[in-house]
């Protein structure tokens, strides 16, 4: 009877230890022998097993913020260093003067993305942005849409004589536009991207601008591309901006959309809309290619070019 008792005062004994360890961190665990496959004690301490663990996690989470932070600054190396880049390239173009370029198709095919200075026919010279990598190149840009950080709700003077930062976003000019369009005959391609990135174009065969005389018509035809032909709605319209109501709409569509462009009564495309982060709250207000996204989707990016064929 004695010795039944001593056993269970020793199980409890081992039981409160296994189950409420002692205050220093330790905790008593029961083991078996393998030869005698008899109970033993041992003491595992914990405070050392977490001071370990804690070392470790810490070593591994500093070595992923090292990585990122790397990466970050990496990345930010590259983009200063393209920043430099292009601007040595601007600066030995524009020193260089037009060398009778009369557009961006005069380029050598091996010449890099970037502004240049041309000398149309019968004009002045002036800077322009030239894309080289799409579709062989030789692409003069008349209009740019990136960031929104460049108000596109602008009053005649600003869309005849251009507005914004050519590397950037921006307007050529209805009157440059209406020059480069009348050296000859003239292809337009409209480069599209929505929020998530998805991208789409529209190609035409031919594209001319009247002079201001006559509000800088339109004429364009010959679709091709993966937008859906939108501009054909617009062609022989003059322009309209909030301050030169030349629509056909019984209001001033620039006005009613914010914007600008060859309205009609009012649009199936306008791509010099207000620049919405997030769906805007009303249809058809925004950068709308309708077929392409239809009225209710503002697009967040746009690039409009023109090459002489």
């Amino acid at each position: 009877m004695v010795t039944k008792m001593l056993v269970r005062h020793l199980i409890v004994l081992l039981c409160g230890s296994i189950c409420f360890g002692n205050l220093d961190g330790t905790y008593i665990a029961p083991l078996i022998d393998d030869t005698q496959r008899a109970p033993l004690v041992a003491l595992l301490n914990t405070s050392d097993i977490s001071h370990n663990i804690l070392k470790s996690f810490g070593n591994q989470l500093n070595e992923k913020v090292n990585n990122s932070v790397n990466e970050k600054l990496g990345d930010i190396h590259r983009r200063i260093q393209k920043v430099e880049d292009n601007c040595k390239t601007t600066e030995t173009d524009r020193s260089s003067g037009s060398g009778n370029r009369k557009d961006c198709s005069d380029l050598p095919k091996d010449s890099r993305s970037g502004i240049y200075r041309i000398k149309p026919d019968h004009a002045e010279e002036f800077d322009v942005y030239c894309e080289m990598t799409v579709d062989h190149g030789g692409w003069t840009v008349i209009q740019r849409r990136e960031s929104g950080d460049l108000d596109f709700y602008q009053g005649w003077t600003k869309y005849k004589t251009g507005f914004g930062q050519l590397n950037r976003e921006f307007w050529l000019g209805n009157d440059k536009i209406h020059t480069l369009t009348s050296q000859g005959r003239y292809e337009l391609l409209i480069g599209l991207a929505d929020i998530d990135n998805n991208q789409a174009y529209a190609k035409y065969q031919h594209f001319y601008i009247g002079n201001e005389t006559s509000k800088y018509k339109i004429n364009v035809y010959g679709y091709s591309g993966s937008a859906g032909d939108n501009l054909n709605y617009h062609n022989g319209m003059p322009f309209t901006t909030f301050d030169r109501d030349n629509d056909k709409d019984r209001g001033n569509c620039a006005k009613i959309v914010n914007g600008a462009w060859w309205f009609k009564d009012c649009f199936e495309s306008h791509l010099n809309g207000h620049y919405f982060i997030r769906t805007p709250s009303k249809a058809w207000r925004g950068i709308i290619w309708k077929d392409w996204k239809g009225p209710n989707h503002s697009l967040r990016a746009t690039e409009m070019m023109i090459r002489r064929l």
